[in-house]
Parts: C-alpha cells; structure tokens; sequence
C-alpha cells in the first residue's frame, strides 16, 4: 500500500502593525503565520505546492486568509513574508535525482566490466544469453579458455523472462552440451546484446 498525500509545514511568524481590522475596524496589530505546502509519498516531502498566508488581528481574533484583506495590508505584507521555499520540500525529489544517478552509474560501470570480461573471459563466466527460441532465454558457463578460444558448457532449460535466468543457473542444469567460440565471437556477441549480461564471481 502506498502512502502519499498533502501536508503543510510552518515556514515563519510575524506581525504586521498598525493596520485596521476589516472585522473589528480598530487600528491594531495582526499575527501571521506562512505554511509551505507539499505533496509526499511514505512522508518524504516530494516537491512543494506553494504557501499559504493566514492572519489574525490581535484585537477581535478574526482569522483572515491573505486575499480576503485590502490591499493595503496585503502591501505591508509583501514586504515581510517568508521568501523562497525550504530545500526539504524538495527532499523526496533530491533522494529520487541521486538514486537514478546512482544506478545510471552503477549500470554503465557493470557493462564497462562486462566488455573487459567478453574481451578477457575466465573459467566460471557465466553468460546470459538470448536463445535461439525467440522470447526465451538461458546461459551458459566457461569451462576452458583455450589461447584466443573459449570451451562453454550450456544450461539445459531455458526460460521466457530475461530477469528470471538467474533462477535456472544452477550447477546442476549444465550437462554435456558444450560448443567452442573464438573470443571475437564471444566479443561480437556481447555487442549485439545476445549476451546480455556476464557474471564473474
């Protein structure tokens, strides 16, 4: 279940004085109070929703929102309310920006090491690979580097969701099927993404 909403926090109190109440008419002082508005998912503020202005006059306690008064008041106001909003109402938003960079980072240093490892492979490489039934998938592991060649030993299932090949690679699914690839094959299949992912322990 999801979590999310609106909430408010309070961003500064003031007073203005010498101003007259519309409600009471008696030349006084009126309290203010900004809140910054914010949306928020789990309460993690996400990204502000603007500010509310309420006032109070001091004399008759009349609660008034910012517009309901004369232009006046909403002048002197101008001059003293809360400018610019808090960072934290930007927090949800700051947290979403690093964890995407996070794993853009994170992604695009795996494939480099992926394209060492296509380019340099080691007994134990596991390779997943789309197969040749198209929509499905399996893997196959390196048993013997050979020079400029490499000796495979292939998974014996296979599997229709690419994120799923994890679960058929077990040391029990490779059998006898094996098959011989030059490095350049293996390199050339990397880059045309049939292998699309190498696990080295």
């Amino acid at each position: 279940m999801v979590f999310y909403g609106t909430n408010s926090s309070r961003l500064k109190d003031g007073q203005l004085n010498n101003v007259t109440c519309p409600n009471c008419e008696n030349q006084t002082s009126m309290t203010y109070s900004v809140f910054g508005k914010y949306a928020y998912i789990y309460w993690i503020p996400l990204f502000p929703l603007g500010k509310v202005n309420v006032l109070e006059c001091n004399h008759c306690k009349r609660t008034y929102k910012l517009k309901e008064l004369p232009e006046q008041i909403q002048r002197k106001f101008e001059i003293e309310k809360h400018k610019g909003i808090p960072f934290l109402h930007f927090s949800g938003l700051a947290i979403i920006v690093l964890a995407i960079t996070y794993f853009s980072y994170s992604n695009s240093k795996e494939k480099e090491n992926e394209a060492i490892y296509s380019a340099n492979p080691k007994i134990g490489d596991v390779y997943f690979v789309e197969s040749n039934t198209k929509g499905h998938f399996t893997s196959m592991k390196v048993i013997e580097v050979i020079q400029d060649s490499i000796k495979v030993v292939y998974n014996d299932y296979e599997i229709d969701k690419k994120s799923q090949v994890d679960e058929i690679n077990k040391s029990v699914n490779y059998t006898d099927q094996e098959d011989t690839y030059s490095i350049e094959e293996i390199k050339a299949l990397f880059d045309d993404e049939i292998i699309y992912d190498i696990e080295r322990e």
